[in-house]
């Protein structure tokens, strides 16, 4: 089977294609330089040059593959109309095929979960800067109805492979010699490894009705003082902390919101509706014995502070 793959060269998106490759489908993925076209060339996969503002590209190419799996987004200030444009665009060229399309959405947009562990029936309660999100996920799921299978699947916190925001939080831990949580620490997170996510992709790709909804996570959830005091240990600082809301805004920007609220996910839509289990480390036993070990030798320079920055930022949701 052909796969039509968005975002394949980002933290989520190669793992998907990784794993799909593996599993013998050919991958096609949208990059936006020929030199990440060789690079996708030299792995196996088939390349094509463009971006989401391509959208007569965007059209053309899902026609021709099996499926399709939107990971991608973009970090920039239109990053919605280009998100809007982009799925508006595959999912014309999908229309009456009863082909799976596959958006990424986040949890994010439940906000604050509180001591509630929510789920895909739970009221959105996004904030005004998230609320395209939302939108996105009704265009997706309606799209049912033009017989393409649509799917949504949203991520809780992703960890794994030594990457992601669990990485750049690293990073910034180091750069900045101080390790914090906010106010008594105790804002759980549900997470989901990588690699267990690519595979949730793949047994939506292939078993997840028209018009279904997955939120993507294990059953660990991990305290963000938890969180805080194991990556301390890898940046090789002694004293975690508590910081007010306030003096977080001010070192992490917009990020601090995220980092002060509960996001307790159940995944358990998934598990029985798509014979998919987690099976990997813990976040916890991946940064304290796992792939996050290896960024305790890790150079700190110019290049991480723009990463750090990105992560934060799509964190944020803006």
């Amino acid at each position: 089977m052909n796969v039509f793959l968005t975002g394949i060269t980002g933290y989520v998106g190669s793992v998907v294609a990784e794993h799909f490759q593996s599993q013998g489908y050919q991958i096609a993925g949208l990059v936006r330089s020929e030199e990440k076209a060789e690079l996708l060339l030299s792995q196996g996969f088939t390349p094509i040059v463009g971006d989401l503002a391509d959208t007569t590209l965007l059209t053309e190419s899902v026609k021709k593959c099996d499926g399709v799996i939107h990971t991608a987004i973009s970090h920039t200030p239109d990053m919605e109309k280009l998100d809007v444009a982009a799925v508006r665009a595959m999912l014309d060229g999908l229309e009456g095929t009863g082909k799976p399309f596959i958006y990424t959405s986040g949890t994010l947009i439940y906000n604050d979960t509180y001591d509630n562990v929510v789920d895909e029936n739970s009221p959105l309660n996004p904030l005004p800067f998230l609320q395209w999100k939302a939108n996105q996920e009704q265009e997706v799921l309606g799209a049912a109805k033009r017989n393409i299978r649509t799917i949504v699947i949203r991520p809780a916190l992703v960890y794994g492979r030594g990457g992601g925001l669990v990485q750049a939080t690293i990073q910034r831990t180091k750069l900045s010699q101080s390790a914090n949580y906010i106010d008594d620490g105790q804002a759980a997170w549900s997470t989901i490894d990588v690699d267990d996510l690519a595979r949730l992709y793949e047994c939506a790709f292939l078993r997840a009705q028209p018009g279904s909804l997955f939120n993507a996570t294990s059953k660990e959830m991990i305290t963000t003082k938890e969180l805080m005091t194991s990556i301390a240990k890898i940046a090789g600082i002694e004293k975690v902390g508590s910081w007010s809301y306030e003096d977080a805004a001010k070192a992490l920007g917009p990020a601090a919101w995220g980092a002060s609220i509960n996001q307790r996910i159940s995944g358990l839509r998934a598990e029985q509706q798509l014979q998919w289990s987690p099976s990997a480390n813990s976040l916890r036993k991946e940064l304290e014995q796992g792939s996050y070990q290896n960024n305790k030798n890790t150079i700190v320079h110019h290049r991480t502070m723009v990463v750090i920055h990105r992560y934060a930022d799509r964190y944020a949701g803006i």
